[in-house]
């Protein structure tokens, strides 16, 4: 008798031929990315800086491979076999709740720790006590991050599943994350001008002695300026996202990561020339700052209503409001003017000499500044979305993104740019030249 499969058995039978074909073609996605995207940034090309770069950083370097390997794999599992979730919306949302809240107590107890340190009285708090307390809810909030990350990843994919992002019916790249320390970020600029020159990944948590040491370093070579500092997110794959109790800045930066890994997929300079074009690499960030934004309110809206008075206005237009430069954002765009001032009348000492004035200012104002120099400048830039920014680049993107029939229409178009002269004209077919 010829057996008749029934229509569970039949839609189940396609899922399983569905997902097998997705995840060929992700295997296929992080190897490309761990052969040319890693591997580039892992050998450039010799020379002096370059050299004496390795020596001075490998100590601390961040190992991506090891990363990868591990976490790609523990990705694949959780695909096949996903921990269970709560059923009902009503307890989704209550289980990222009781994820941020122990997110703020972490901080919190973070802060008493940090300043029972920095005192050292009678009447400071017991750091064993404190130290025991953090460990508590370490471990109670591990029982729970697995369901958290897989979560919201399957709140965006929703959303991005009715912008279009998809491929036989499921989003692609599919989203993948881990909520992490992300590594530190090692900045280089040219002295001369600001420019991301290199950036290299190490491990989270170096100390400010370490950071000052290995600044120290390289900075004594006289022709850079280096500058280490803390990330919210990398966009490997799985990205790496910063823990945080501010749920629209936690979807923000997932989404924003997915943008740098969905850019990854076209055979472009926009991705694929990151490290090497200081002008698409601010295109790229500006786009993954525009997107994850827009992403971000989408998911609040949809699966968590309750926090929608806490984002930012939008207009008859449905945009966000601009968030109004605060007094260090308008301090920064001065400094920054007149440092590139300086820099391309040839004044590199004045220049530096002249952050480094403005910084103690800054410092004595309350803004924990601890250092300001063109690699400072060169990492903060590429965000041209920031309210601080001096980059034209920020509002076109704005626009562009306005112009666009769809999120979908827009980043494909960011996608398939390949330079400057490629964005120049998409500037004018828009009318904003």
């Amino acid at each position: 008798m010829l057996w008749l499969p029934d229509q569970d058995a039949l839609t189940q039978l396609a899922r399983a031929r569905r997902r097998r074909w997705q995840w060929r073609v992700a295997y296929c996605l992080v190897f490309l990315f761990l052969l040319f995207g890693l591997g580039e940034a892992a050998t450039p090309p010799q020379g002096a800086l370059l050299v004496e770069l390795e020596a001075i950083t490998t100590p601390h370097r961040f190992d991506f491979v090891d990363w990868e390997s591990q976490n790609l794999a523990a990705e694949l599992q959780r695909r096949w076999q996903p921990p269970a979730l709560p059923e009902s919306v009503t307890t989704q949302q209550a289980l990222i709740q009781a994820f941020l809240r122990q997110e703020e107590q972490l901080l919190a107890v973070k802060g008493e720790l940090a300043r029972s340190h920095a005192t050292r009285t009678t009447t400071s708090p017991d750091t064993n006590a404190l130290a025991e307390k953090l460990g508590q809810i370490h471990r109670t909030q591990s029982k729970i991050k697995t369901q958290v990350e897989l979560l919201l990843a399957q709140q965006i994919e929703a959303v991005l599943h009715d912008e279009g992002f998809t491929i036989a019916g499921a989003v692609f790249p599919p989203v993948a994350f881990r909520l992490i320390d992300p590594p530190t970020a090692l900045i280089l600029s040219p002295r001369d001008r600001i420019q991301n020159q290199y950036f290299v990944a190490l491990q989270p948590g170096l100390t400010s002695q370490q950071r000052a040491e290995i600044e120290s370093a390289l900075d004594q070579r006289g022709d850079i300026s280096s500058y280490i500092t803390d990330i919210g997110g990398l966009g490997s794959y799985p990205t790496m996202v910063i823990q945080h109790a501010f749920l629209p800045y936690l979807l923000d930066t997932i989404a924003h990561e997915w943008t740098h890994n969905y850019l990854f997929t076209f055979p472009t300079a926009i991705a694929w020339s990151y490290q090497t074009d200081p002008h698409l690499t601010t295109i790229n960030e500006t786009t993954a700052s525009l997107v994850g934004a827009e992403i971000s309110r989408k998911v609040i809206t949809r699966f968590y209503p309750d926090w929608l008075d806490q984002l930012p206005a939008i207009n008859r237009a449905g945009e966000a409001a601009l968030a109004k430069p605060s007094e260090f954002h308008l301090a920064m765009r001065r400094i920054r003017q007149e440092v590139d001032r300086l820099l391309a009348a040839g004044e590199i000492e004045a220049a530096e000499a002249y952050m480094e004035t403005e910084r103690l200012k800054l410092v004595e104002q309350g803004y924990p500044l601890r250092k300001l120099n063109q690699a400072y400048f060169a990492f903060h830039g590429s965000y041209a979305l920031s309210p601080g920014s001096i980059d034209p680049t920020g509002p076109q993107i704005r626009q562009l993104r306005a112009a666009s029939p769809s999120l979908k229409s827009f980043l494909d178009r960011v996608g398939w740019l390949n330079s400057s002269a490629d964005y120049a004209a998409w500037l004018v077919e828009a009318g904003l030249n």
